[in-house]
């Protein structure tokens, strides 16, 4: 009769063959996690960049939108972010826009320029 299974010899080497393959995999994951977090949160802030003007159509009152109520106004904001406003962005009750530039700080000091094109006031990243 021939034996079955596995020898203790071979079950080690398979764990230790996972083992290693996890210490170089593990790393490269969790840098993989922390871009994926970063992205997510400034597409959120696009996003919401982008939803303003239905915001304002929608309660039928005018915004204007500078560096005190972007903070407010941008609730997807994570902390220890902020919003520069060079001039104060008009949204009209109609849901237009008359157009204007910001930027977006992050926590980790990246910055994205925004020009917000009018009428409708869609985020577009523009350098410097």
């Amino acid at each position: 009769m021939k034996p079955r299974g596995f020898t203790l010899l071979e079950m080690l080497v398979v764990l230790a063959l996972i083992g290693v393959m996890a210490g170089i995999a593990l790393p490269n994951f969790s840098r993989f996690l922390d871009s994926f977090s970063v992205r997510n949160q400034w597409a959120g802030v696009e996003r919401e960049l982008a939803d303003i003007p239905y915001q304002v159509f929608v309660s039928g009152s005018s915004f204007q939108l500078d560096s005190s109520s972007a903070g407010k106004r941008l609730t997807s904001l994570p902390e220890g972010w902020g919003v520069e406003v060079a001039t104060p962005i008009l949204y009209r009750f109609s849901g237009w826009c008359e157009g204007g530039r910001l930027a977006v700080i992050s926590a980790s000091g990246e910055r994205r320029n925004y020009q917000l094109a009018a009428p409708t006031c869609s985020p577009t990243v523009v350098a410097g």
